[in-house]
């Protein structure tokens, strides 16, 4: 297909080949004679990410038809414009990378940070195809790098201000490029190519070169290649061949996999990591919070594996040891401690100067209340608190905010109407004085049936909820009220409270919990 444009003649190719409903026909423009924004190496036009795309399979004419002046439009917008086509081009540089002939892939670990350094990277070839690795010097390579077999290679990181042009089809990439390169590093950056580059002992090997440039759009592009030094310098006849790399750090992860980089200096507490606490733990880590305390005594057993999250392979061993190997391997950049013993024991020697917010996740009133008032007492700071358990079967879950330096705390909810100091929370939704227990082989197997969509759904709400916390600094409470059925088959019965429940918001029924201060957090220091 030809389209006459506003200064050329665009001559492509369209290819409706595909059946699929979840893309577009895909347009080409035959002989790319110039770098343009969204076009690949070989010509591809990206017309769309194909992101939420809604179509309908009785309108193939029009779709096409679409997808073409998409393309037309496209073309011509950066064609018109040198000047912002070059910027736009060089925001998408990786992209275009990717499509270079013989790429071959890279995954590394290091941060993409500016710093210009030696590395090291290690190649592993899988049935012909090359697969790079590459880690700093020093340090240990992630679990997901199986490097021990491995010969090693060696590496260079450099940063540029200003990006090189790629070759334009159908030219390849060439020892013309490391050139280009090398005219344009100062005088550090040629003192650590002449070590890339220097007398090996084992004989001329594969060298890998990573290159860095600014992004008008913010961040940083990477590309790079593998060549081969003979004498000290670049051998162009070994060949260059491009190195397209995915970035396993910590930064790049958490903010492409959309948790947060304010999160990164937070620190947590969790007392308690039973089937909640251990949720509760593992989406605030997901969040992108960056530093985890997981304080339990408990041993992971049988009892507890389809209402946790842990590994059965952990049975017998602490939870929080499970835990912390579980957040290591899933969660890059983490820092976790493990606490092996019970929160009584934690709290006698713990510093709360560096804690950003404690949860509790015990389930254990009495125990919680006399937490929440050591802490307050014991805090020289204004921390969050979240305290949150379930209630028995399917009736629901709480979780309950307040903070150390403010009107409002646990014991808020022990009172009864006339605000006097009750046994019973005001919140439960179950009345008082009936047995809800269960065993399986005797009293040593007693528990309080729940489910596992029951736990994580409280703890996925408590999560939620300390996040917001972390920003508004009052006393907050927030639950889910479920259908009850297999409590009313057992002939359970419910409190009034759970019935007004379902009509509250949320800040409505905080304001009947904490709209008056008890007399333990009246005046509160």
């Amino acid at each position: 297909m030809q389209v006459q444009g506003s200064r050329r003649r665009w001559d492509l190719d369209v290819s409706c080949k595909s059946d699929s409903l979840t893309r577009l026909p895909s347009i080409s423009l035959r002989k790319p004679t110039s770098l343009l924004a969204h076009v690949g190496y070989y010509g591809s036009v990206c017309v769309s990410d194909n992101q939420g795309l809604s179509l309908d399979p009785m309108r193939r004419p029009e779709i096409v038809a679409f997808t073409v002046l998409a393309a037309y439009d496209l073309l011509e917008k950066w064609d018109s414009d040198a000047a912002a086509n070059t910027v736009e081009f060089f925001n998408e540089l990786e992209g275009y990378w990717l499509g270079l002939p013989d790429s071959a892939r890279a995954r590394a670990t290091f941060e993409v940070d500016c710093t210009d350094r030696l590395l090291v990277a290690y190649l592993k070839q899988e049935k012909g195809t090359p697969k790079w690795y590459v880690t700093e010097r020093e340090g240990k390579s992630p679990l997901a790098f199986d490097t021990k077999r491995l010969a090693s290679h060696r590496a260079l990181y450099v940063h540029l201000p200003e990006p090189l042009a790629p070759p334009i089809y159908p030219n390849k990439l060439g020892p013309d490029f490391i050139e280009a390169i090398l005219a344009r590093m100062n005088a550090t950056q040629h003192a650590l190519w002449d070590q890339l580059v220097g007398p090996s002992k084992n004989g001329p090997k594969r060298l890998v070169l990573l290159v860095s440039v600014p992004r008008a759009a913010g961040g940083l592009s990477l590309v790079g290649a593998t060549f081969g030094a003979k004498a000290g310098k670049l051998d162009p006849k070994a060949g260059v061949t491009p190195l397209t790399v995915r970035r396993h750090t910590p930064t790049y992860m958490r903010e492409r996999g959309g948790a947060s980089l304010d999160l990164l200096d937070k620190h947590v507490v969790v007392l308690g990591c039973g089937a909640v606490g251990a949720v509760v733990a593992d989406s605030l880590a997901s969040t992108g919070i960056g530093r985890l305390t997981l304080v339990d005594g408990d041993n992971y057993s049988e009892d507890n594996v389809f209402r946790h999250i842990i590994d059965p392979c952990f049975i017998d061993l602490p939870k929080v040891v499970g835990l912390g190997f579980e957040f290591r391997r899933r969660y890059p950049g983490i820092r976790v401690t493990e606490v092996t013993d019970w929160a009584q024991e934690w709290l006698k020697t713990a510093k709360l100067d560096d804690i950003d917010a404690v949860v509790f996740a015990f389930g254990l009133p009495t125990l919680e209340r006399s937490f929440c008032q050591a802490i307050r007492s014991k805090a020289k700071k204004r921390i969050p608190m979240l305290f949150t358990w379930l209630e028995p079967l399917d009736l629901g879950g709480h979780s309950v905010v307040t903070w150390t330096d403010e009107p409002g705390c646990l014991d808020c909810l022990y009172r009864d109407d006339e605000g006097q100091e009750s046994l019973q929370s005001r919140t439960a939704f179950l009345e008082p004085n009936q047995a809800v227990s269960k065993n399986l082989t005797g009293c040593s197997s007693i528990f309080v049936p729940y489910g596992a969509l029951q736990s994580r759904r409280t703890a996925l709400m408590a999560a939620e909820h300390l996040l917001s916390a972390l920003t508004v600094a009052e006393p907050s409470y927030r639950y889910w009220v479920g259908d009850g059925r297999i409590a009313a088959e057992q002939g359970l019965r419910t409190t009034p409270w759970r019935d007004d429940a379902r009509a509250l918001s949320f800040e409505e029924a905080s304001q009947r919990v904490f709209g008056r201060p008890c007399k333990r957090c009246r005046g509160a220091k």
